[in-house]
């Protein structure tokens, strides 16, 4: 179905102000990233080429190009008399929690991955840092431990937490998952029991058992940080890797008295916490949030990443870590890699220094509106269901699906939508039979439709 065109001033106002260079560049990344927003939907017409190069001061050919490569992208189509149209999304976000992630059935609606649109800045920034390659002295090479200039924005990035930070403690990585591992590496043994929370992120038991150290699952469903300080006061582990932020499925987050106690615990244990602050800047819902987990004679090691708050595509991450482990961690990491991508780093430096991490999502408004359609969806067609209001988050952690999950997930791609099983987010590889993860950051009216389906083949 064919929608009427978007009105000028509201296109204008969506798009923002042009670059100064790379433009064609900025205008098509702009227009596939209000799109993947949801904020065009599809079926919509564009204002014609003439006004959008009269009101964005761009020439005719430059909103050609950038229409052209839209087009390209498979965000666009061109039909003689109907101009430029917003096309339903041919391939989504991924999040890859399972090797080999296969391309899904055109059409189909993809509830496994958690991704949000790029802030607005990255298309501006990303063009100047590329126009600037030739000047670069260092000629695109970069210290292992990381720019410079990007490690100084991480130190103020904790200072602005209330954890004064020297670039002696950051290590930067190749995102938070090289992270954990470098992290794990640094602080433990080979064959050493690391605790990790049960349900949890996939990829943390994975990085666990790459390292060659042992899961041990915690069970967080009904007392996440009670259970981790028994866990920790139990004295039988060597490490424990947790999520105190809005803990990937269940966005919980633990709260400043909770966090003192596991504090507290892991010090008299002698246990290092590795804390998984990929989610931390995902406070949509404005909740208090304590600083970071560190203190009270406790060693922590914070990997963080940019991938939630700023854009999947910048592969970059880092590890705030007492300077002796920091130093492990950085002599380790030669053996894995030379550093992070320079031109990544540089992008990401640059970001930092203009936005900084946000506590809160660029595109808080979206979340809004997509939790709602999938809170309001779930107590609707699905009342059987159980789950809790996360604390923020991009997810919800449901329970009591009539079918086993697997089953369910089977049932649910032949009728065009994917979804994560439970299992998947256990740590054994075992729990959760009858629990799903629902991600929001998608878009709203594909929400409603996924859970539609759901409600038909699990009621």
């Amino acid at each position: 179905m064919e929608l009427p065109p978007v009105p000028l001033p509201t296109v204008l106002g969506m798009l923002g102000e042009p670059p100064t260079v790379g433009r064609a560049e900025w205008l098509s990344a702009r227009i596939a990233g209000l799109a993947a927003e949801g904020r065009l939907v599809p079926g919509t017409r564009l204002p014609s080429e003439r006004q959008l190069s009269d009101q964005l001061g761009l020439s005719r050919g430059t909103v050609v190009r950038a229409l052209d490569a839209a087009r390209d992208r498979g965000v666009l189509e061109s039909r003689r008399g109907s101009g430029r149209t917003i096309l339903a999304p041919g391939s989504g976000p991924v999040e890859s929690l399972t090797s080999r992630t296969p391309a899904l059935p055109a059409g189909t609606i993809d509830l496994r991955a958690t991704v949000l649109p790029p802030h607005p800045l990255v298309a501006e920034i990303a063009a100047v840092v590329v126009a600037d390659i030739a000047e670069d002295p260092a000629w695109g090479s970069v210290p292992a431990d990381g720019l410079p200039a990007l490690i100084e924005q991480i130190c103020r990035h904790y200072e602005r937490r209330g954890l004064p930070t020297d670039p002696s403690q950051v290590v930067i990585t190749t995102g938070a998952v090289s992270g954990i591992h470098l992290a794990m590496l640094a602080a433990t043994a080979p064959g050493a029991r690391i605790g990790t929370e049960n349900p949890g992120y996939p990829n943390s038991a994975r990085a666990i058992r790459t390292a060659r150290r042992r899961v041990v699952p915690i069970d967080v469903e009904h007392d996440h940080s009670g259970a981790i300080v028994e866990a920790l006061t139990a004295g039988a582990l060597h490490a424990a890797l947790l999520t105190a932020d809005f803990h990937n499925p269940t966005g919980t987050l633990i709260g400043s008295a909770d966090r003192g106690r596991v504090l507290r615990a892991a010090a008299r244990a002698g246990t290092p916490l590795i804390i998984d602050e990929t989610l931390a800047g995902m406070n949509w819902r404005r909740a208090p949030q304590p600083p970071p987990m560190h203190g009270h004679g406790a060693t922590t090691l914070l990997v963080g990443s940019v991938s939630k708050s700023l854009w999947a595509g910048l592969r970059i991450g880092w590890v705030r870590a007492p300077a002796p482990l920091a130093d492990a961690l950085s002599h380790l990491r030669l053996g894995v890699d030379l550093g992070a991508p320079r031109l990544e780093q540089s992008i990401t430096a640059r970001l930092l220094e203009q936005a900084g991490l946000p506590d809160e999502p660029h595109c808080r408004p979206h979340l809004e509106n997509t939790y709602a359609a999938a809170s309001s969806g779930l107590r609707e067609l699905l009342p059987g269901w159980k789950w809790s209001d996360p604390d923020g988050g991009l997810s919800i952690w449901a329970h009591g699906t009539r079918l086993d999950a697997h089953e369910l997930a089977a049932r649910a791609l032949d009728r065009g939508v994917a979804i994560s099983p439970g299992t998947l987010f256990s740590p054994g590889g075992t729990g959760w039979p009858h629990s799903v993860r629902i991600p929001f950051s998608g878009r709203a009216e594909e929400l409603r439709s996924a859970l539609t389906v759901l409600a038909e083949i699990d009621s």
